[in-house]
């Protein structure tokens, strides 16, 4: 059991006993311990008496008064009344130690969980395959892998899926990229991809099936740029069905593998693939499709209206109703979503977790509504966006248009800084505010660089354990170890931070604990030589040393991120 919660299994008894109040009322409240930002003010504190004042129409200090006389864990050195009524508890240093030997001994399961059964699946990336991951991607990479791995830290079992957009228009826009790139260099190249790779492909392709002979059409084309590719799409299905099929499965297949690749060398696996193809025919029965719109109608939230059926998804805040069917029958791309997401529910997970971009906004009401209908009572679905990558180099800011070829892909950016480096960049903000990349700063090895700081500080660690262990059978000095608040603080509580990371699902907070932990651990270096004649006190120095190493390992694996031991 993590200490704080040892602390307020102590303080909740306190209560209970002075005042009766249940364990419900105590969480609902939020009366436990923080831990403290200032050695002034203990090691933790709380505000439990202010905010039962009006509860128990007392005076805060009085309450503090009573709470604290109950307090009698042998983890407590002292307790004060502070200020209002504030209650400040200073630990043992015995209890301080103790922890760091737990987090020692514990290596790198130090603040994990066990005991939590619960099975996630998180959704991220789901770029359509049409072209290489650029680097706006590689933000929903990165910050799906550090999620699923905060989750996976707190116990639960996590299943990290990729949704395979295989059926839409733009397959068919890049199969029709890739013909024209082979028999017509000349036509307008306006709405179709480009670049390198559909030149790739074409070449690829050609060397098992003879494009050239397929007939160019003899028609003449819309001036409007996305009618005259539905038309040339059209004709092409029309004439050459199995070329165009081919070709169609070719492209879907070559872009997944290339995709597969380019998050493989970031260090990001996928444990599913889910192909929007395998929602089935609404036609068959059996096919998520059709059972998803059963469902909804057995629910009484479907109607007719211009001869298509539609769901009444205002009835749970969406700004309109969406369209499920179309007047012919055909299902709506609202629907295929909503098909998967059926599919998801009948995977019996508890938590559901879609990573999007921001511009998925105003997709987040229209898809909960379905999900909420459709869903069992022990399933939730919570959406992340994340806003856009702005990538500068020299002040330049780099493209990222898949369609006009001239992007900077996430494998170029990997190869000129390293996958690490990414990842740390781009979880140090918060997912909903923007990132300026600064690619030159990313490669500076100085304190400015905050990959950089926080590695070194590892490394420093490292270097100096490989001269020496600590070893808790030999003397060492409580008071050397506790002097050090602020580095003892951090790595004391990590636990608690922890999971807090998880459930706030905040990668960005580990990044800036690493960062800080990183800082407080330079301070003590500089100030604490560590191997020095002193056996006890060399041996404390080396209990700090230790602990701060497993806490910066720990964590940069959360993010995914491997710890240098030299640099």
């Amino acid at each position: 059991m993590k200490l704080i919660d040892l602390l307020n299994n102590s303080l909740f008894d306190s209560i209970k006993n002075a005042y009766s109040l249940e364990k419900e009322d105590f969480q609902k409240l939020d009366l436990g311990f923080v831990s403290s930002t200032s050695e002034d003010h203990g090691d933790y504190s709380s505000s439990a008496s202010l905010k039962l004042a009006k509860k128990l129409d007392s005076s805060p200090r009085d309450i503090a008064k009573k709470i604290s006389d109950g307090l009698l864990s042998e983890l407590i050195e002292e307790i004060s009344v502070d200020g209002p009524g504030f209650i400040n508890i200073y630990l043992t240093r015995s209890a301080k130690v103790n922890e760091l030997k737990n987090a020692i001994e514990l290596k790198e399961q130090w603040a994990f969980k066990k005991n939590n059964r619960k099975k996630a699946l998180v959704e991220f990336v789901s770029s359509n395959p049409t072209g290489p991951l650029h680097v706006g991607h590689g933000r929903g990479a990165v910050l799906g892998i550090a999620i699923s791995n905060l989750l996976q830290s707190q116990g639960y079992q996590v299943d990290k899926e990729y949704y395979v957009n295989d059926a839409g228009r733009q397959i068919n826009i890049l199969a029709l990229s890739i013909i024209l790139e082979t028999i017509n260099h000349s036509f307008n190249r306006d709405g179709l991809y480009q670049g390198g790779y559909i030149n790739d492909l074409a070449k690829k392709f050609t060397k098992k099936t003879n494009l050239k002979e397929v007939a160019q059409p003899e028609m003449s084309l819309s001036d409007d740029a996305d009618q005259k590719l539905d038309e040339l799409i059209a004709f092409y299905q029309s004439e050459s069905p199995k070329i165009w099929n081919e070709l169609r499965t070719f492209a879907i297949n070559e872009m997944i593998d290339i995709i597969k690749a380019d998050l493989k060398n970031m260090g990001i696996i996928h444990d599913k693939w889910f192909y929007e193809s395998s929602v089935g025919d609404f036609n068959d029965e059996s096919s998520v499709l059709f059972q998803a719109v059963k469902g909804i109608t057995k629910k009484k939230l479907t109607f007719k209206k211009d001869g298509a059926l539609w769901f009444k998804s205002t009835d749970f805040g969406d700004d309109k109703d969406r369209v499920l069917l179309r007047e012919n029958g055909e299902p709506t791309y609202y629907l295929t979503d909503v098909g998967y997401h059926k599919d998801k529910i009948d995977r019996k997970y508890e938590h559901y977790i879609n990573i999007f971009g921001a511009d998925h906004h105003g997709y987040v009401k229209r898809i909960t509504s379905a999900f909420d209908t459709l869903k069992n009572d022990y399933q939730s679905l919570e959406i992340v966006l994340y806003q856009l990558v702005n990538l500068f180099e020299n002040g330049k800011k780099k493209q990222m248009s898949t369609r006009k070829g001239d992007f900077y892909s996430l494998e170029e950016l990997r190869e000129e800084i390293g996958s690490d480096v990414i990842k740390f960049f781009f979880l140090e903000k918060k997912s909903d505010h923007t990132i300026d990349f600064d690619v030159l700063k990313a490669k500076e090895e100085s304190k400015t660089n905050p990959y950089f700081y926080t590695q070194y500080a590892h490394v420093r660690c490292c270097s100096i354990l490989q001269n020496k262990a600590p070893d808790f059978k030999c003397m060492y000095d409580e008071k050397e170890i506790t002097k050090n608040f602020d580095l003892l603080n951090k790595i004391i509580n990590y636990p608690k931070h922890l999971e807090d990371f998880a459930n706030e699902r905040s990668p960005h907070s580990l990044v800036h604990f690493l960062k800080e932990l990183a800082a407080d651990f330079h301070s003590f270096y500089e100030t604490n030589p560590v191997l020095v004649e002193n056996d006890t006190v060399a041996n404390s120095r080396l209990i700090i040393t230790k602990a701060t190493q497993i806490v910066l390992q720990n964590g940069l694996e959360l993010l995914s991120v491997k710890p240098l031991s030299k640099m």
